[in-house]
């Protein structure tokens, strides 16, 4: 919550700066260098958490497949249908002769999965963690929110837009219900409790504070299951934005999660444009106060041991 608090913080102040001493392209600029590089950087900790978990990693794949498979399809589906209008609207008002170049947007797309497997790499062959890292990103992550307030700014938009912006609160409140009927799905598949799995579906991205929560207070095997799974929210986001963020743009921005409002917030806008901003920091920060909400809610209630599991396990993962 204090994250969150700084992060918004840093773009209000950004919002109130009348002018900078660089220009808009600039900002622009600066704005995909970070992208780049919070992208290599979560490419590096996957690779380092992989080799790290490698006695585990068959039985904690096969569960954040079936996690992450069920909760996308869950958010793809709901939000899309919730906001079917807009869409529609959306197509409609772009002219008819514009030609969709999709080739650039797979292009884009690579890009950026590129530029996380070379920080996979990085990460498998290193296997250090940089500790001092998460200090970077999140100074990173202050001064995005800085360059878009300030963004906001000249573009016209007010701070009340996206703290009262309807099409954000509509949509998070449908990632919401959407992901937690998908977790009651995945309880049955993989015979968790239900509680359980409503708590490893909470994280909405933040695989930071998930994989604590998950780890401390329901069983630390869990812990990397949770990260996964937030962890490939965020990916699929970012790798499928450039193409179907055309089409569905609002279900792109939800499947994002809370990510919205930081890690995946600068490819919105380079994707989306400036009007997904406000919805994406609007969701992102009420998705955001969300998960240390649900998560400690639904842990209390979760048995620690699981009664069962359609996976074989040998390592102890599940309790078959």
């Amino acid at each position: 919550m204090t994250q969150l608090a700084i992060l918004f913080l840093a773009l209000v102040i950004g919002y109130t700066v009348k002018k900078l001493p660089i220009s808009f392209d600039r900002l622009n600029k600066v704005l995909f260098a970070i992208v780049l590089l919070i992208l290599l950087v979560m490419g590096y900790g996957f690779g380092v958490s992989i080799k790290n978990l490698l006695g585990k990693l068959q039985y904690i794949f096969l569960s954040v497949v079936i996690f992450s498979i069920v909760i996308s399809l869950f958010n793809f589906v709901f939000i899309s249908i919730v906001f079917a209008k807009e869409h529609k609207a959306l197509r409609l008002d772009k002219s008819s002769s514009e030609k969709i170049n999709f080739l650039a947007f797979i292009l884009q797309s690579v890009k950026y999965l590129s530029i996380i497997l070379l920080g996979g790499i990085i990460g498998i062959i290193v296997n250090y963690p940089l500790n001092f890292m998460e200090h970077l990103i999140n100074l990173l992550l202050v001064l995005l929110l800085f360059v878009v307030g300030h963004q906001m700014r000249m573009s016209g938009t007010s701070l009340k837009e996206v703290v009262f912006n309807k099409a954000g609160i509509k949509l998070s409140l449908t990632v919401v219900m959407s992901s937690l009927l998908a977790g009651i799905v995945v309880a049955f598949i993989i015979q968790l409790p239900i509680t359980t799995a409503l708590a490893m579906s909470s994280g909405f991205g933040w695989y930071t504070l998930s994989s604590i929560l998950i780890g401390s207070l329901i069983k630390p095997e869990y812990s990397a299951i949770s990260f996964f799974v937030d962890f490939n929210r965020e990916l699929l986001a970012i790798i499928f934005l450039p193409s179907l963020g055309r089409l569905f743009p609002f279900t792109m921005v939800g499947i994002c999660g809370a990510t919205a409002m930081d890690f995946s917030l600068p490819v919105i806008k380079q994707n989306l444009g400036q009007q997904f901003v406000i919805v994406a920091i609007s969701s992102g920060m009420l998705l955001s106060i969300a998960v240390p909400l649900l998560i400690p809610l639904f842990a209390k209630r979760s048995v620690r041991q699981p009664t069962g599991c359609c996976l074989t396990d040998h390592t102890g993962l599940f309790n078959v």
